[in-house]
């Protein structure tokens, strides 16, 4: 039943669009993160400011609308690291939890748009 319950939550609220552009998602403590969405298929980052400064990935995360110009964001980067969002492209607000091992971050940052 629990299955069926996800299966069909996902379906319908899949973002069939993402949120797309340039962003600086600049985080409580100094860093600052390029992040590039062209498609709902893949998205690219680059630390450009902070303690991570020089690392980069792309990556094909699911997104989940959760309300207008609302979404949630995870992915696995290749290191193993997890890292989800919420994106909230009304507030210009971003909140992520990032999963290195045993060690959990959670962080929040104010979202530039980038021309």
């Amino acid at each position: 039943m629990l299955g069926f319950f996800i299966s069909t939550f996902a379906g319908s609220v899949l973002a069939k669009e993402a949120y797309t552009g340039r962003f600086l998602f600049k985080y409580d403590g100094g860093s600052v993160y390029r992040v590039v969405v062209n498609d709902a298929n893949s998205l690219a980052w680059q630390c450009i400011q902070g303690a991570e400064k020089g690392a980069s990935g792309v990556e094909k995360p699911e997104r989940f609308k959760v309300a207008e110009q609302i979404y949630f964001v995870s992915w696995t980067e290749k290191t193993g690291i997890q890292v989800s969002q919420v994106i909230n492209l009304n507030s210009l607000k971003v909140y992520s939890t990032i999963i290195d091992g045993k060690q959990r971050y959670v962080l929040t940052g104010d979202i530039v748009r980038e021309k």
